[in-house]
């Protein structure tokens, strides 16, 4: 190898190697190394984003750990589920402790049933051999109709005491829906749970009011299955899920 070939080879490798220098140590090196940071493709962190569609300009904000384009608590976007509630009211109205107060309820109405026909089979008893011509007998009839009566309003009272504590037990069921829907929700960081109905469930009856009523339950008609929190919420529940 002559000397001009010796300088042309270590002029080549002189110029190769400032330019790989450069590339590492200056502007370009950013580029060359960014294909092997994994945050690359990532945009941010920045306080905001601005989209831009001619005149109309989008402003894209984190508000509360919530994507948010403006100041009001409306503009903002929220993660939302959807539970059956109906799946849990029937199982959470089986439960023992609303069982007791049903059984206690029914004996004290019989207890009152059982005094009142005692009542009145003894007032029938005692005038039975009463003549229509007996100048009683219009006084008799007139207190057993009475007495009559007053079995009728206590049956009304009985009707009334039932649907009372039904009520009161479907609210109270209802409750423990919430607080173990509030325990899921928090647990998958959900901000809305509606209550739906699975539009596959078979209407319940064979009535148009009945129809009417199930397509009235059903608010959601389309929706992910993977937004369907009802089993977590049963299992909240200490019930059984199917």
């Amino acid at each position: 190898m002559n000397t001009r070939e010796r300088i042309v080879i270590y002029g080549t490798l002189t110029l190769l190697l400032g330019i790989n220098i450069s590339a590492i140590t200056g502007g370009g090196g950013r580029h060359a190394l960014a294909a092997d940071d994994p945050s690359a493709d990532r945009l941010g962190p920045a306080d905001a984003l601005t989209l831009v569609e001619k005149d109309h300009r989008l402003v894209l904000r984190n508000q509360a750990g919530r994507l948010s384009w403006g100041n009001s608590d409306h503009a903002r976007a929220y993660s939302i589920g959807f539970v059956h509630v109906g799946k849990a009211v029937g199982p959470l109205l089986e439960a023992e402790r609303y069982a007791e107060e049903r059984d206690q309820l029914e004996e004290e109405i019989r207890a009152t049933d059982e005094e009142l026909d005692a009542s009145i089979a003894a007032f029938m008893e005692e005038h039975r051999d009463l003549d229509r011509d007996d100048p009683l007998a219009g006084d008799v009839a007139r207190a057993y109709q009475r007495l009559v009566q007053e079995r009728e309003r206590w049956r009304l009272v009985r009707a009334h005491r039932r649907g009372r504590l039904t009520a009161d037990h479907m609210e109270r069921a209802f409750r423990d829906i919430v607080a173990a829907v509030e325990v899921v929700a928090d647990r998958r960081e959900i901000d809305i749970v509606y209550r739906f109905v699975p539009t596959a469930d078979e209407f319940p009856g064979g009535t148009p009011s009945q129809a009417s009523m199930a397509i009235g339950a059903r608010l959601v008609v389309r929706y992910p299955e993977a937004l369907d929190i009802t089993d977590e919420v049963l299992q909240e529940l200490a019930l059984e899920v199917e």
